[in-house]
């Protein structure tokens, strides 16, 4: 079950939006309990989601990727909350976070927004450190995070990351530069369900999967993302290519760093994770080498194992 913030009201009536409504069905089909909250940050709503305890540890952080949203996380939440106290962020610019336009104009302009809006959440939260995890796009700003404040980050995980490697597939480049929300608008949900599934092929659960799909459409159906956080992504990720990796700055980290990576991962290349690997002080890779982008929706348990094991400064490897 979920807590919720205060709904959008109307005169005397609530007025639920889809996407709200398809968050919370995707939350309660968890079955652990989740807070619902919104916090403002230099005068920009953000959205973000709690559950688990744990006073011992630092908080556990999660960054989500492009189009996607804190609760992505769901089919792992109840394994993470067993064990630690979960924190999962909307950044600016999606999920059910404001949108403000993005005024910026280069790749780093866009890293600088994402890793300041974790910056100001964090000390809005009065968070001194944090255990962060990243996925895609959110593993960029993970990164870009741990690097710009690592005195806040006690452990590194970064999931599929971007920003490791400039090589990306021609048609994974041409889908962020059309833009999936106009491509929703143009071809309605059975696109964004068909690019969902072939993400995460493999989902473990049918009935988080059916809410999860619905959850990608409704995400996908906000045209005001356009000119806010996919401007900011088009300014790092577009046809040409990636204009900004943070490869050459890894060895910079000091704190113990996971990479977790599907195999089979067609948006961000596993042939990064390697080099990338190589030049940690204090790395670890696991390999996922039956799954694609998003291995912690395709497999929950095995990924919530490594993470929690890892986390406790515990060896972990590769799974098949």
């Amino acid at each position: 079950m979920t807590s919720s913030p205060p709904a959008a009201t109307a005169g005397s009536a609530t007025i639920p939006s889809a996407l709200e409504a398809a968050e919370v069905a995707l939350l309660n089909a968890t079955g652990v309990e989740v807070g619902r909250h919104e916090v403002s940050v230099n005068g920009v709503r953000l959205h973000y989601l709690t559950c688990g305890q744990d006073e011992t540890r630092p908080p556990l952080l999660l960054l989500h990727g492009r189009g996607c949203a804190a609760a992505h996380f769901a089919p792992v939440l109840p394994l993470l909350a067993a064990e630690r106290q979960v924190i999962a962020l909307d950044l600016p610019g999606w999920g059910l976070s404001a949108k403000p336009p993005f005024t910026g104009r280069t790749a780093q302009d866009a890293l600088d927004l994402w890793v300041g809006a974790v910056r100001g959440f964090l000390d809005a939260q009065d968070i001194a450190v944090v255990d962060l995890a990243g996925h895609s796009m959110g593993g960029f700003t993970a990164l870009g995070f741990a690097l710009a404040h690592p005195e806040r980050v006690n452990r590194l995980a970064l999931v599929d990351p971007s920003g490791l490697g400039r090589r990306m597939q021609l048609d994974v480049r041409l889908y962020f530069a059309l833009g999936p929300e106009r491509l929703r608008r143009l071809f309605g949900p059975r696109l964004t369900r068909l690019v969902a599934r072939r993400e995460a092929p493999r989902r473990s659960s049918p009935a988080l999967a059916a809410e999860d799909l619905a959850f990608c459409d409704a995400l996908a159906n906000q045209p005001e993302v356009i000119p806010s956080g996919a401007k900011a992504f088009s300014a790092w990720i577009g046809l040409t290519g990636v204009h900004l990796t943070l490869t050459d700055r890894l060895a910079e980290l000091a704190m113990p760093v996971l990479l977790l990576w599907g195999i089979r991962d067609q948006v961000t290349p596993y042939d990064a994770a390697m080099p990338a690997a190589r030049k940690l002080r204090d790395g670890t890779l696991v390999t996922f080498v039956r799954c694609g982008h998003s291995p912690f929706i395709e497999r929950p348990d095995d990924f919530a194992h490594v993470l929690l094991t890892w986390l406790k400064n515990i060896h972990v490897r590769s799974r098949a």
